[in-house]
């Protein structure tokens, strides 16, 4: 396949302007200009980031201190680099830990600014600390303070839980991933290999995550979660603590990690004294089970809490112990002097009085009937119009609270007669089964059963029975689990509303399912009520159908649930938990409901896990056999390498190596390396074949026998060197000359080499 030509970038030389290409040298690179020999930095601008020095360097990329000329702000600005920046896949990488880190918005996580693409290299613009890293620290100093390695360890845990809440893990906690501001503030950074969790194991294939800190269930089964972060960050405040890391696993051989992993880790073992409590706190976090760690990170962070605070308080604590009984007796005598000056001005100063405000409810001896309700005349608001004011609060505005009130002050006003007291009890009833309030809703229909209003003449015999029988029937843990045929409730006139309240009480107290068809059973036979006569109408009783309307949707989708079938596919399986988790969401008002798609979410969850595993070992068995025949051609190819390889001459190595292409990332990047060391190598020399023929080099020149020449290097190339003497020109092959002459050579160039600011 024929590709694009690459784009081309130049660099201007602050001394002799001319344009030179830089096309193939990487960011901050010194390069002497070859028109006035000036050496210069190149490509330092990227976007309005202007490089100021290099201060970080990974498998994946550089970080350097840049100056945004845009804010006037100095930013850590990480660039992909070369070969990973023209790989997709890793560019996405590189994304995601933008897109990943920008989310979390926490003081112990390095801010993230802005992402961009420049000169052919993906970069990163993040918040820039000056104080350094905790490995750096561990390389200074051996050990850490015990109380600064709590207050650390807190600090990064405070910001992983942020992370976590976002539904993120790490992957890679570890002492250079934590980084401190000049005030000593410890920053998560470095969220490259982060994954949400809801997306499940990484399916690369790749162990990225350090040998030192890697949890054990990474290498063992290849999965993880939080609780992995948690091991992580235990096994780094380990070697803060002790000056070793936990697992001497200098590494990345898959077998050999397993085996030094299964060793279990303690603080104790280390031979060094530790508070009591640091140790459990440590022991938990890096315990050689997921689930014997920490179950959070709330629980991470208050063990930690208290280990800080219980070894701070140990050198003060008699002090302390004193200032607190003091303090005590304090507060205790101005409590006291307190409510005796309040005693004094309420009940001696001014002589006031207090004043209370009873509403009574006015009643008359002139009683009507509508709407279910007494109408009682008084000179002030009746009680029908508090009664109705009432009911268009919890049916017009569901407004349950304010109207629950209202009927309950109705209910306690003297002299409100029957029917009123009763549908006063039972519009509070549902009022508070709709609130939850199960135990409210008993004692008013309880109420009503006990006193049915029978005596009233406004009260039928009809309407009694049903006062009663809804009563004795929901008095009583609201008669929960009532088979929908045992209801006998008419459905021609009021009492159709027992449908309603036993449904809703199912649908939030109960089975939802019940519930869904006692209420489907109310609405269609809402058209079944007759008024008795011209004179009594009934037809406010299908005002209550707006307590069901809201819950059409999901009674709709609880009558047609069906339990999934077990997945076959983890696809299949996916599709099943979104429709439980979008059925979840509509059907939270009914906790059955709720709790029986939990339990099918869990059944698909264990069923997906088993496909997991299994879909896992297979691709893990196919990545071994794979990695293990290309190791075996890589093993072939590597040993012919130094065959190719004439003298100094890198050229065929390089043509050979650039047409090559592994599956296996771990051999790829074995790949990556040779080429790249091999390419640098040739670029080195060409540079310093380059400073040989524009003022050649007078220094100690010793050959490979040993013997040293007095003369001046002029020229040179891949094959031979040309070194001018007192006697003559001579010309010698190079590999005559050893690494270390070269060596010096362009230690003498580099040591001529200034400082640009373009």
């Amino acid at each position: 396949m024929i590709r694009a030509p690459e784009q081309s970038y130049l660099s201007t030389c602050p001394v002799c302007q001319s344009q030179i290409d830089v096309t193939s040298l990487e960011p901050f690179t010194k390069l002497k200009c070859p028109y006035c020999g000036q050496m210069v930095r190149v490509r330092r601008k990227f976007d309005h980031f202007v490089l100021v020095r290099q201060i970080g360097e990974g498998g994946m990329s550089r970080v350097f201190e840049a100056e945004d000329e845009t804010l006037g702000r100095r930013v850590a600005l990480k660039i992909l680099n070369r070969q990973y920046s023209r790989d997709a896949t890793r560019v996405e990488q590189f994304r995601q830990e933008a897109l990943i880190t920008a989310n979390v918005n926490h003081p112990n996580v390095i801010k993230l600014y802005s992402v961009g693409y420049d000169q052919g290299y993906f970069y990163i613009a993040m918040e820039l600390v000056s104080g350094g890293n905790l490995e750096q620290r561990i390389r200074r100093d051996g050990k850490v303070k015990e109380t600064e390695v709590l207050k650390i360890g807190r600090e990064v845990a405070e910001g992983l839980r942020a992370a976590q809440q976002l539904g993120l893990i790490h992957r890679d906690v570890k002492p250079a991933n934590i980084l401190f501001t000049e005030t000593g503030t410890a920053k998560v950074v470095d969220f490259g290999l982060a994954l949400f969790v809801e997306r499940g194991a990484d399916s690369s294939g790749e162990i990225w995550a350090t040998p030192y800190y890697v949890a054990p269930e990474k290498v063992l089964d290849n999965r993880e979660d939080y609780r992995s972060d948690i091991f992580s960050l235990g096994a780094t405040i380990y070697h803060a603590l002790t000056g070793q890391p936990p697992h001497k696993a200098d590494t990345n051989s898959i077998e050999q990690l397993r085996m030094i992993k299964c060793r279990r880790v303690a603080l104790e073992d280390s031979g060094m004294r530790f508070a009591p409590r640091t140790i459990h706190a440590v022991n938990r976090m890096v315990a050689f089970r997921p689930q014997e760690r920490c179950a959070n990170y709330d629980e991470t962070v208050d063990e930690l809490r208290l280990a800080e605070g219980l070894l701070s308080q140990g050198f003060n604590s008699r002090i302390n112990n004193r200032r607190v009984r003091w303090g005590i007796s304090v507060a205790a005598a101005l409590c006291i002097a307190f409510a005796v000056g309040w005693l004094i001005q309420f009940a001696g100063g001014g002589g006031k009085k207090a004043v209370s405000i009873t509403e009574r409810v006015e009643t008359s001896r002139s009683d009507l009937t509508g709407d279910g309700v007494t109408v009682q005349a008084s000179g002030k608001k009746t009680v029908a119009e508090q009664f109705l004011s009432a009911r268009e609060k919890m049916l017009k505005h569901r407004e349950f609270n304010e109207a629950a009130a209202q009927f309950e002050k109705l209910i306690r006003a003297e002299d409100v007669r029957q029917p009123t007291l009763n549908w006063a009890r039972y519009n509070a009833a549902v009022c508070a089964v709709i609130l939850g309030k199960k135990e409210a809703a008993s004692k008013h229909l309880q109420a009503m059963a006990n006193e049915t209003g029978s005596g009233s003449s406004l009260v039928t015999p009809e309407l009694a029975s049903f006062f009663k029988t809804l009563g004795t029937r929901m008095g009583s843990g609201l008669g929960l689990g009532t088979a929908e045929n045992k209801l006998d409730y008419t459905t021609q006139n009021e009492s159709i509303l027992g449908y309603l309240i036993q449904g809703l009480a199912e649908w939030h107290h109960g089975d939802g399912l019940l519930g869904a068809r006692e209420l489907s059973f109310f609405k269609q036979h809402l058209r079944d009520v007759k008024s008795p006569s011209i004179s009594s109408s009934l037809d406010w009783v299908n005002s209550y159908a707006s307590l069901v309307e809201p819950l059409d949707k999901p009674m709709t989708i609880a009558l047609t649930l069906r339990q999934p079938k077990s997945p076959t596919s983890l696809d299949e399986g996916r599709k099943s938990m979104e429709e439980i988790r979008n059925a979840r969401t509509l059907l939270e008002s009914s906790p059955s409901l709720t709790a029986m798609l939990k339990e099918w979410e869990g059944t698909i969850k264990q069923e997906m896990s088993q496909l997991f595993q299994k879909q896992r070992q297979s691709e893990m068995n196919s990545e071994h056999e794979l990695r293990q025949r290309e190791l075996g051609q890589w093993n072939e190819i590597t040993a012919a390498l130094p065959n190719l390889i004439d003298g100094y001459d890198y050229a065929r190595v390089i043509d050979m190596l650039q047409g090559m292409r592994f599956d296996s990332p771990e051999i790829q990047s074995a790949l990556e390396g040779q080429l790249y060391l091999h390419t640098k190598a040739q670029a080195f020399l060409t540079g310093l074949f380059a400073d040989f023929k524009i003022e050649g080099y007078q220094g100690k020149i010793t050959r490979q026998a040993g013997s040293s020449l007095d003369g001046r290097i002029v020229a040179a190339n891949t094959e031979t060197v040309s070194i001018s003497m007192d006697r003559g020109k001579i010309t010698l092959p190079l590999n005559e000359l050893p690494p270390q002459t070269l060596l010096d050579a362009a230690q003498f160039y580099s040591g001529k080499t200034t400082e640009s600011t373009d």
